[in-house]
């Protein structure tokens, strides 16, 4: 009877070990399906933002056909809002013309700006008009982007 005890112990003890061996793979197997489905769902969210960032870049190119319109119709009030679509997003425009009248910079501000810019970056004209431009976009998954500038217009001599 004696060599049937010692047998029958080592099996219990290799089905422990075998048991807990299960348990630390599950653990380890469980760890990293979290850490596989956290990273797709961060890219999933990154690559939302980045559709709608490029959707808000194309808004922005209308605005600066409105503030282009302004530039042009001077008569027209100097606030433009519209709502347009981007493929499947609505977008939130907003050109405004700054400055009333036109800016004109001294002939020193010229050089130097021309100096910074480097050759023929900028106007041979020292006057300008700003406009503000804007385009915000809510995307479904509650993602805002908005993108601003400040164009610049030359002021054609009159």
């Amino acid at each position: 009877m004696k060599d049937k005890r010692i047998d029958q112990q080592p099996r219990g003890i290799a089905l422990l070990v075998a048991i807990g061996t299960m348990i630390i793979i599950l653990i380890i197997g469980s760890m990293a399906l979290y850490v596989i489905i956290r990273g797709m769902n961060v890219t999933r969210g990154q690559a939302r933002y980045e559709t709608t960032y490029e959707a808000a870049i194309a808004a922005l190119e209308i605005g600066k056909a409105k503030a282009e319109s302004l530039n042009t119709y001077l008569s027209a009030p100097p606030l433009m809002t519209d709502t347009v679509r981007v493929g499947a997003y609505d977008a939130i425009i907003v050109a405004e013309r700054t400055s009333a009248q036109v800016i004109t910079m001294s002939g020193t501000a010229i050089k130097f700006a021309r100096a910074i810019a480097g050759p023929g970056a900028t106007p041979a004209s020292g006057s300008y008009r700003t406009y503000y431009v804007s385009a915000t976009i809510i995307a479904r998954g509650g993602e805002t982007v908005v993108v601003e500038i400040l164009q610049r217009f030359t002021a054609k001599a009159q």
